[in-house]
């Protein structure tokens, strides 16, 4: 399915610069996809992190930022932020896309837009908001079928505070979802990526480094 086809369809509204509403309900939250671990039991998430790409190589980029707030009720609220100096604007499939170009490869934000709310069991709302599209940067187009999927987990220890690995996926289910449109995609719809066929595979929340 081609993405500019379906930009007038009702999930088109959830996507990037398209996205007119937040209405998840609080309870959709318990359900997902999202492999959290128990995570640590305090404190929570509290103010800005980084959010830092990374591969087997040693290559490192901080993408840009996510802020929390408490939510209540062991929830918590982010919103997250690219940073404008690493990326770049580029207009694909008749909407503009915020990407980060590499030697081999560009990934290009296309989030899903659900009520930015995570807690100790889900995480899948943040998942969702850092989903991407990839291509080689000479190519001009972009395709569904290409989805960048970062599973994540609450980190065990040290200074990371989330982590998560890439998975591969087509965004089909995103741009025309068929079941739940709060959790278009489910677990069947993702599978582990190929660390030599990509770029970017592993995703690292953390705090920020102390001010010297």
């Amino acid at each position: 399915m081609s993405i500019s086809s379906c930009l007038s369809s009702p999930a088109a509204r959830r996507l990037g610069v398209f996205s007119l509403g937040r209405g998840a309900l609080a309870g959709l939250l318990l359900a997902g996809i999202s492999a959290a671990g128990a995570g640590p039991a305090t404190p929570g998430p509290m103010g800005p992190h980084r959010i830092l790409l990374s591969n087997a190589a040693g290559e490192q980029v901080e993408l840009g930022r996510v802020s929390f707030e408490p939510a209540g009720e062991g929830r918590w609220r982010f919103k997250v932020k690219l940073d404008a100096d690493r990326t770049s604007e580029h207009f694909l499939a008749m909407r503009p896309f915020k990407c980060l170009t590499g030697p081999k490869q560009q990934i290009c934000h296309f989030p899903y837009e659900v009520e930015p709310v995570i807690s100790r069991s889900d995480l899948v709302p943040l998942e969702y908001a850092l989903m991407f599209l990839h291509k080689k940067p000479s190519v001009p187009h972009i395709g569904s079928r290409n989805g960048h999927y970062y599973r994540l987990r609450w980190a065990q220890a040290g200074g990371t505070l989330i982590e998560g690995r890439l998975h591969d996926v087509d965004m089909d289910p995103i741009i025309a979802p068929k079941g739940n449109p709060e959790r278009p995609i489910v677990p069947a719809d993702l599978a582990e990526a190929d660390e030599n066929s990509h770029w970017m595979t592993r995703l690292h929340i953390e705090a920020l480094p102390a001010a010297k």
